[in-house]
C-alpha cells in the first residue's frame, strides 16, 4: 500500500512539474491540452449553376449567420431572330449581360426573402433594318417607297438602366446547413431596372410610288416627324419592361 501510495505521489509531482514548465513557455507540449477553437457550424464556401430570365449563370455564396447568406455573380446569354414588320426586314439581337449580389434570408426552412442589385446591368436590344429595292414600307402610318440605287435602311437599340435594385423570394438554399452537400434552389422576384430607352435611326432615299423623286428618307417632308413617332410608340410599349422579371432555377455544391 505504501509502495502504490508513493507511485501516486510521484506521479503527480511529475504532471505538476510538467505543467509548471510548460507554463513558462514550452507551447510543444502546452498547446496540445489547450482547448482548440470550435467552428461555429456554418458552411464557408458553395457555387451554383443557374438558368433563368437574367440568362445563364454561375453563383458563388457563403453564410453570414444561420439563417442568412450571401452571394452574387454574373449571367449571361445571346439570342438571334428576325422578323418582317411593315415592309421591313429587322433582324434583332438580345444580349444578357449582368453581374448582381444577393442576400437570401432564410424565415421558414428553405423559403427565403432575397433583396439584392445588379452591379452592372448590360442587357439589351441591338437590331438592324432593310426594305428591298422597290418596296412599300411604313413609317408612323405613312406609306414610301424604298429607292433602287439606295434602299432604306437603319438600325435600332434598347438600353437600360447599368444599375438596377432586385426583390424575389424563393426556396432551397445554395448551402445547406445539414450534411449534404448538393442543394436545388428556385427564386422569383422582380428587377426595377427603370423605362428602356429605345433609338431609331433610318437612311436611304425614299421615292414616290413609280419609283421616281427619289430624296434621302431624311429630306422627305414629314419623315423625320414620322420616324421619332415611330420611335415613340415603341419606346411607349416597351414602358411596362421597367419591371423585369426575374425567375430561375439553380443546382449548387457546398464545400
Amino acid at each position: 500500500m505504501r509502495r502504490f501510495s508513493a507511485i501516486l505521489c510521484a506521479a503527480a509531482l511529475v504532471l505538476a512539474s510538467s505543467v509548471a514548465f510548460a507554463d513558462d513557455g514550452d507551447e510543444g507540449t502546452a498547446g496540445q491540452f489547450r482547448p482548440r477553437p470550435v467552428s461555429n457550424g456554418e458552411p464557408h464556401f458553395a457555387v451554383g449553376i443557374k438558368a433563368g430570365s437574367l440568362g445563364i449563370g454561375v453563383q458563388v455564396g457563403t453564410a453570414l449567420a444561420a439563417r442568412v447568406n450571401l452571394r452574387g455573380g454574373a449571367n449571361f446569354f445571346n439570342y438571334n431572330d428576325s422578323l418582317n414588320k411593315d415592309g421591313a426586314l429587322h433582324k434583332g439581337t438580345l444580349q444578357l449581360r449582368s453581374v448582381e449580389a444577393k442576400l437570401d434570408l432564410f424565415a421558414i426552412g428553405g423559403f427565403h426573402i432575397t433583396p439584392g442589385v445588379l452591379l452592372y446591368n448590360d442587357n439589351n436590344l441591338t437590331a438592324t433594318l432593310s426594305v428591298s429595292p422597290g418596296q412599300s414600307f411604313t413609317l408612323g402610318g405613312v406609306q414610301y417607297f424604298s429607292s433602287a440605287a439606295n434602299p432604306i435602311n437603319g438600325t435600332a437599340a434598347l438600353t437600360l438602366n447599368k444599375f438596377a435594385p432586385t426583390l424575389g423570394i424563393g426556396f432551397g438554399n445554395l448551402l445547406p446547413r445539414s450534411a449534404r452537400h448538393w442543394s436545388l434552389s428556385t427564386d422569383l422576384g422582380v428587377v426595377f431596372q427603370g423605362s428602356p430607352q429605345f433609338a431609331l435611326g433610318v437612311g436611304g432615299q425614299a421615292c414616290a410610288q413609280n419609283g421616281s423623286n427619289c430624296l434621302p428618307i431624311a429630306s422627305v417632308p414629314g419623315a423625320s416627324a414620322n420616324i421619332e413617332s415611330e420611335r415613340v410608340k415603341i419606346q411607349d410599349d416597351l414602358k411596362p419592361f421597367k419591371y423585369y422579371p426575374e425567375v430561375s432555377i439553380m443546382f449548387g455544391w457546398k464545400f
